[in-house]
């Protein structure tokens, strides 16, 4: 009988499957309208967005590296689906926004999107989609405080980078391998 660990490194496997099913589904469904999986998110996030959003803010909801946001972006901006402006308050930061085109497609694909997913969920009862939804959110939680995620790593070593300045100016050192007393 499995253990709970080992359910759980074989839950995490059939959870990245599925992502990568549902993810060619949505390949395929989304190539009428010239759009990608992450570039439906990056429309999506913005329609739903109350206020112009960062490419920083862009690149934790589709899972990349600010520097690949670029990318993702360019093909969506070329196509004049988004616009990009400099953030008033610092001049490096570009807030993006959905242009009226990005809005009418949105409009188009989003119909799609929402019957892809009504199918894909067909035979799930409403009782177990709010579980699946509910312990999704709980890993979805778990993962985001864990020190293994990015968020996390950059903290601690802000932390590590704050502790060190602070011991170096009290003139306190602490050689490698060894123990305070």
């Amino acid at each position: 009988m499995p253990t709970r660990k080992s359910a759980s490194v074989g839950t995490v496997d059939l959870l990245k499957r599925a992502e990568l099913a549902v993810r060619g589904c949505a390949e395929a469904l989304l190539e009428p309208f010239g759009l990608t999986p992450a570039q439906f998110l990056v429309l999506f996030r913005l329609k739903h967005s109350t206020n112009p959003v960062s490419s920083a803010d862009l690149a934790r909801a589709a899972g990349i590296r600010p520097q690949s946001v670029v990318d993702l972006i360019g093909p969506l901006e070329r196509r004049g689906l988004i616009k990009r402006r400099e953030a008033p308050e610092h001049r490096r930061i570009l807030r993006i926004t959905l242009s009226a085109a990005g809005e009418q497609l949105f409009a188009r694909a989003l119909p799609a999107a929402a019957q892809l997913e009504t199918e894909l969920l067909a035979n799930l009862t409403v009782r177990e989609i709010t579980g699946l939804r509910a312990g999704l959110e709980k890993l979805l939680a778990n993962a985001e405080v864990h020190e293994s995620h990015p968020t996390m790593r950059r903290s601690a070593a802000v932390a590590r980078k704050r502790k060190g300045r602070a011991s170096a100016a009290t003139g306190s050192v602490r050689l490698p391998y060894t123990r305070r007393v």
